[in-house]
């Protein structure tokens, strides 16, 4: 999929209005690496920057509106790098989740931790000596990141991949992440259910979710977005297939900056169509 084109922008930011004015709650979600930020050499280096971290702050002052951020990354990390008190955080691709501020563990959190350990230390061992490639281990989950290795040996990395997993690949979720190999216990938990668990915290039915996510472990929160009743956006040349798509960040950047002042005129019922200019 390479057509990045921006598909059905005004037709979602419409959808949420009307919601939003019809006295629905808003739960919008992002991914974090190619989603709200660029995707970067290292991640330490994916910096949220004030401009990006100002524009969750004013959704989040908004009436009604619950921003929150899933990610493969680990909860503590994110937290610490989004740096936004009072939003809905899921750390290791939804394995890690907190609501309302609350974590809920998973299942067995110890014996997952201990499989992280195991299994961390045999993919280490089978891409020893493989260059551009390296595991970043999370209490809950691992990822082989791969934005240094050359495409012509990407399959080779995955094989080897799939050899340090083998013995334990039935208690195990692998997913395509950005530019990475995601890792995970298979406790049942996904992005998807991450969504699903805000969603039903802020009321069910009376809620409009928003998922936006660039990579191919985005596909179960977007899948869930739709099916509960909301919108799907995908970001980038990898998302999966969505309902909309966006070229990159900065496009979702300035449409969350539109979408901002739509609601704001909403809450105080009236119109402000100019908004939308920023992002024809």
């Amino acid at each position: 999929m390479t057509d990045v084109r921006a598909s059905g922008l005004h037709e979602a930011i419409a959808r949420l209005v009307d919601a939003y004015r019809r006295g629905m709650r808003l739960a919008l979600l992002f991914d974090y690496d190619g989603t709200l930020v660029p995707l970067a050499a290292h991640p330490r280096m994916a910096v949220f920057d004030r401009r990006a971290r100002q524009r969750l702050e004013d959704l989040a002052r908004l009436p009604f509106v619950y921003p929150g951020v899933l990610s493969g990354r680990s909860i503590d990390d994110l937290k610490h790098a989004v740096g936004i008190r009072g939003l809905y955080y899921s750390g290791t691709n939804g394995l890690e989740l907190e609501l309302d501020g609350v974590p809920i563990p998973p299942p067995d959190a110890e014996g997952a931790a201990f499989l992280v350990v195991t299994v961390a230390e045999r993919v280490r061992h089978a891409l020893a000596g493989f260059s551009g490639a390296w595991v970043e281990q999370k209490p809950l989950g691992l990822t082989v990141h791969y934005r240094g290795v050359t495409p012509d040996r990407l399959d080779l990395l995955r094989a080897l991949v799939d050899r340090g997993v083998e013995p334990f690949e039935e208690k195990l979720c692998v997913v395509d992440g950005s530019m990475a190999v995601e890792i995970t216990p298979d406790h049942g938990r996904t992005k998807g259910t991450a969504l699903r668990a805000i969603v039903e915290h802020l009321g069910g039915d009376g809620v409009v979710p928003l998922y936006a996510g660039d990579a191919p472990n985005d596909a179960d929160a977007l899948s869930a977005a739709v099916a509960l009743g909301g919108v799907a956006i995908g970001i980038g040349p990898q998302a999966p297939d969505a309902p909309h798509r966006l070229p990159g960040p900065a496009l979702l950047g300035r449409s969350l900056e539109a979408l901002t002042k739509i609601l704001a005129c909403a809450n105080a019922r009236r119109s402000c169509p100019e908004a939308l200019s920023a992002i024809d």
